[in-house]
């Protein structure tokens, strides 16, 4: 089993935390199961999954009921662990964690789907009680440990480091970096499953949403306008729907973590774009496998683009895995010069960091006026350190 990044940060929790409830999100097939089945390897408890239905009879609010039946599933009678994959199969569950959780000495981990998560409101009764992590697709050192290239993380990678996580990034952006992707020969046909099994089937199906072509097309058209600004209106009209339904298949992606938008940097002394947002998807095999293009990045016109949503991305999974609670921006001029700041990053003391992304060697843009600390070029040759 290849380890993942996020798990040491889960078993900290487990040992460290006051919270009794620990809560792994994540799309399907991101690897939420496989981290499940190495920690109850590793600290042993009680297993269920909620694919079972025997799993999901049994486990009922009946606090005497259940104690005994977990006390029957537990392979170490020291562990007052227990372990739950897919827990969204069972939203009716959160009283029976509840209860557990507050009138006995077990900690609860629990994997379940962004999809389900997203659309349900079962799992809020248990405000106040969890902690909850968010699992992305693999890491540009994730994919080297998986491809048997380095035997362990890294946070700030040195030079040789950084000259060999290199090779991983022509193929973060043609085929994304989804487990089963990266470990496959075929890696085109997995991604074609995944997205059209995993992302459109699932979303159209937990969302009963009507029309299974307009979600298709939808991303394929935000899939050639990652980097830039989306007009709904227009987009819309060009899809023969409402603004109202193209607002609430966005958010739906947006919630499941199929895309994202990252919000302008508003500022009272220069007015940017103050609405519109750019997109970006959270996978580049996805978004590849959406616009059936997987020619060489040297061979293609959105090179930049592709390049941008992949940095993009990769903060944004920094800024998770870490809990920094970091915000996100880009800016933009509406008139004169027209100057852009590709990235801006602040932090929760109001510093501000800017970012160039280019794949090779760009100019920055400095804006003096709007309070950023300092400015950073991104290419190529340091792009490891966003991804990792």
């Amino acid at each position: 089993m290849y380890p993942r990044k996020i798990s040491s940060n889960i078993e900290n929790s487990m040992i460290n935390s006051e919270k009794n409830i620990i809560f792994l999100w994540g799309s399907r097939q991101t690897g939420k199961s496989t981290i499940l089945n190495n920690l109850y390897s590793k600290f042993g408890g009680s297993y269920f999954n909620f694919d079972d239905l025997e799993n999901k009879q049994v486990f009922v609010p009946e606090l005497s009921k259940l104690i005994s039946i977990i006390k029957s599933k537990n392979n170490n009678p020291k562990s007052n662990f227990i372990f739950i994959d897919e827990v969204q199969n069972l939203p009716e569950s959160t009283q029976a964690i509840k209860l557990l959780t507050d009138s006995s000495k077990y900690k609860v981990i629990a994997t379940g789907s962004s999809e389900l998560r997203a659309k349900t409101h079962s799992f809020d009764s248990l405000a106040g009680r969890y902690i909850e992590f968010i699992l992305y697709p693999l890491t540009i050192d994730e994919i080297s440990i998986f491809k048997n290239d380095m035997s362990d993380f890294v946070n700030n990678p040195d030079f040789a480091e950084n000259e060999k996580l290199k090779n991983y990034v022509e193929e973060l952006m043609v085929y994304g970096s989804y487990p089963k992707v990266i470990l496959t020969v075929d890696k085109i046909s997995e991604l074609k499953n995944i997205t059209q099994n995993s992302i459109i089937k699932d979303i159209v199906n937990i969302y009963d949403l009507k029309n299974t072509d307009l979600v298709f097309n939808l991303l394929r058209l935000l899939a050639n306008q990652i980097g830039n600004l989306i007009n709904v209106t227009e987009i819309a009209n060009s899809l023969g729907s409402t603004k109202i339904t193209i607002d609430n298949y966005i958010e739906i992606l947006k919630k499941n973590r199929v895309i994202y938008l990252l919000e302008p940097f508003k500022d009272n002394k220069r007015r940017g774009y103050l609405e519109r947002k750019k997109v970006y998807f959270y996978d580049l095999g996805i978004r590849n496998s959406l616009i059936e293009d997987f020619r060489p990045t040297h061979l293609r016109q959105d090179l930049g683009a592709i390049f941008e949503n992949l940095i993009v991305s990769g903060v944004l999974r920094q800024t998770e895995y870490s809990k920094n609670h970091n915000k996100l921006y880009f800016f933009r001029e509406v008139a004169g010069s027209q100057k852009e700041i590709d990235l801006i990053v602040e932090n929760t003391q109001g510093d501000k960091e800017g970012f160039e992304i280019k794949y090779t060697n760009g100019k920055i843009n400095k804006i003096d006026d709007l309070g950023i600390n300092s400015y950073k070029l991104i290419n190529k040759e340091n792009s490891p350190i966003y991804l990792v």
